[in-house]
């Protein structure tokens, strides 16, 4: 028996059923008794080295609360009596965020209530995907760990060298899955025509779907049978295609085309698209800069939930692009005054991608994203956030 995919979804009997069937530790699940209550150096690196070793391999669940037999199998539920179960989750949440290099993408914490005995607790749960940005060191005593097996190792040098380069393959595959498609947006090679040359590119990438190992049913998507979100619309596209690479949905549809598109590909990747135009042939194509930032925020809170429908981490790369970027203006609401234009100094804009962890508000992750694309047209920054970071349209 293993964890339900998503790991919220675990209950008490999900953890009492790997104790009836007595579940073995193996290379993607190890046991602990007991939660740390004591937080010394030797033990943050104990627990640091667990969980990257997992994500130096090829990941797995870390269970405390658990007992394990001399068979390294699971034999007793241990409710962990905390003071304060959240504020714990939060603490080793934060150990990873700050004693681990590189950070690690997509690992979960999660408590599970559980009762035993009249002794009421939790069972802390670590859930740790293989990693494509390794290998991972953990700072306190600045070694590299892998699991092998039912242990864990230090990695030896051919090894670290040979992780390195695993990660570059996969970052790899990500910088040439958007080449191949910016290029098939440019040459009309797209499930929907699009009405305008001038065309934002949103692509979502999962790390998970980095992987490999995400395999999306079209299908489902069929006959309305599920919505696809597009960029720039609050309802789901009203026609769904299934194709080769997945399955696509316009936003909508008039006799020379779309305005926009979403394509969900089955290896889990995402794009979207939004064909920018002017109001007369004589104004350049306008982006409206506050509207699409919030259209691009609703979007990925909406890939996002097509993510937690397929079992998978809310942690994505995102990628913008604009071509024909050259006949667009980055549009100003009012306060900005109508002699400023932001305009941009190249045919193809691809901005440098950004990880979102999903750790915090959708529209505080976008910032840095948001930032470039103002950069690029010759500003600052997004004058949409006030000075601490945070989403304040009004300002505008």
């Amino acid at each position: 028996m293993t964890l339900p995919v998503r790991l919220v979804d675990t209950t008490q009997e999900h953890l009492e059923q790997l104790v009836r069937e007595h579940a073995q530790e193996g290379p993607h699940l190890e046991f602990k008794r007991d939660f740390p209550t004591n937080w010394d150096t030797a033990t943050k690196t104990e627990v640091l080295a667990d969980i990257t070793a997992l994500a130096n391999a090829s990941g797995g669940d870390l269970l405390y609360g658990i007992a394990e037999g001399g068979s390294a199998q699971a034999e007793a539920l241990v409710p962990q009596v905390l003071t304060n179960v959240d504020q714990e989750v939060r603490r080793l949440q934060d150990f990873l965020l700050h004693l681990v290099e590189p950070r690690m993408p997509g690992v979960q914490v999660h408590a599970v209530p559980v009762s035993v005995a009249g002794t009421a607790g939790h069972v802390v749960l670590v859930r740790v995907p293989q990693s494509w940005v390794g290998p991972h060191r953990v700072n306190t005593n600045q070694h590299f760990f892998i699991r092998d097996g039912l242990r864990k190792r230090p990695l030896n040098v051919p090894e670290i060298r040979g992780l390195f380069l695993r990660s570059e393959n996969m970052a790899q595959r990500v910088r040439d899955f958007r080449t191949d498609r910016l290029a098939k947006v440019l040459t009309g090679e797209v499930p929907f025509r699009l009405t305008h040359s001038t065309v934002l590119v949103l692509h979502i990438v999962p790390v998970d779907a980095v992987l490999g190992a995400v395999d999306v049913n079209p299908v489902q998507y069929l006959g309305l049978r599920r919505g696809i979100p597009v960029v720039a619309s609050r309802s789901a596209a009203a026609d769904a295609l299934v194709n080769l690479d997945g399955v696509a949905g316009a936003r909508s549809l008039v006799e020379d085309g779309t305005n926009g598109y979403t394509l969900l590909f089955r290896n889990g990747f995402i794009e979207t698209t939004w064909a920018l135009s002017s109001n007369t042939p004589e104004m350049q194509a306008v982006l409206p800069g506050g509207s699409y930032e919030d259209y691009i925020a609703q979007f990925v809170a909406a890939a996002r939930a097509e993510l937690r429908d397929w079992g998978l981490s809310e942690q994505v790369i995102a990628m913008l692009s604009i071509l024909d970027a050259r006949k667009v203006t980055l549009g100003f609401q009012h306060g900005w005054g109508d002699s400023q234009l932001g305009n941009f100094d190249r045919d193809v804009l691809a901005l440098p991608d950004v990880e979102l962890s999903g750790e915090s508000d959708v529209r505080t992750e976008l910032k840095p994203l948001f930032d470039l694309v103002w950069q690029s047209a010759g500003f600052a920054a997004s004058p949409h956030y006030d000075s601490s970071g945070n989403w304040a349209p009004q300002r505008t």
